[in-house]
């Protein structure tokens, strides 16, 4: 009587855990896919650059606090702006790549557009191709602190030592006492082109492979999304566990189930 009462019982136990285990695989599964999808991108973030494409959907970068600096340093030479916006430098609404910010100055010379940022002079034309950067090694004076102009239109820079002069192919310098110097100064940029960079700016402040990497994580949702993918990785021990011990189980009875049809076969012969 025992017997048939206990078979009974772990067979409602067995049905019980058969349950909580599809029900916790049906919970982890958004979990599961969710991490692949993630971790397979990530391994591969050389192949698809992740690390270098941008986030652009405004309720991204607004729930990761993205937001442009209220200063700007603004430099009009001809047509053209070139802003300082944070640690980036703008040829009008484009950023230039490898060059960032202090922003010295831009003045138009000669023919070209000169923009100095700390240790360089960058030689563009007027429509914004880069043809050159100067340095140290090419006679820059050290320590530049203003960009200028002369009445005769050549580039002039401010220096904790002085004024040097550059000849019209900017290959030389000289020391200047020349009193009669326009230096460029900084201005706030039109109210349409601050807003464009403000754009401009947020739509370059979070990687896709950041975003991944905190969706994968869990830290997209702050230290209490850290706790749920720690709660999803405990459901995929769990499940894992009740998987392994309901297969040994399933094995185990069906072991049994063989080995008594065997000997009810050899009773009725």
């Amino acid at each position: 009587m025992t017997r048939h009462k206990r078979k009974p019982a772990r067979a409602k136990l067995l049905r019980s855990l058969f349950l909580w285990h599809r029900h916790i695989g049906l919970a982890s599964a958004l979990f599961v896919i969710l991490l692949a999808l993630t971790g397979l991108l990530l391994n591969h973030t050389d192949d698809f650059s992740l690390d270098s494409r941008h986030v652009q959907y405004g309720f991204l970068l607004d729930w990761y606090g993205v937001k442009a600096p209220e200063t700007m340093l603004a430099y009009t030479a001809g047509s053209s702006t070139v802003t300082e916006v944070g640690t980036q430098i703008y040829w009008n609404t484009t950023p230039i790549p490898q060059v960032s910010a202090p922003l010295l100055g831009t003045v138009e010379t000669h023919g070209l557009v000169i923009i100095g940022v700390e240790g360089q002079l960058l030689l563009f034309t007027p429509d914004g191709k880069l043809i050159e950067r100067l340095d140290n090694s090419a006679g820059v004076p050290a320590g530049v602190q203003a960009l200028g102009r002369n009445a005769a239109g050549d580039l002039l820079v401010k220096t904790a030592h002085g004024n040097y002069q550059a000849d019209s192919g900017i290959l030389k310098w000289h020391e200047t006492a020349d009193n009669e110097i326009n230096w460029a100064v900084a201005a706030s940029p039109p109210p349409a082109l601050r807003a464009a960079l403000q754009q401009a700016y947020r739509g370059t402040g979070l990687t896709l492979e950041r975003l991944l990497l905190d969706i994968h994580s869990g830290r997209i949702l702050g230290s209490r999304g850290v706790y749920l993918v720690d709660a999803a990785a405990l459901l995929f021990l769990l499940l894992a566990s009740s998987g392994l011990w309901l297969w040994g189980r399933h094995h185990a009875n069906a072991r049994e189930h063989r080995r008594m049809r065997a000997a009810a076969t050899t009773r009725l012969k």
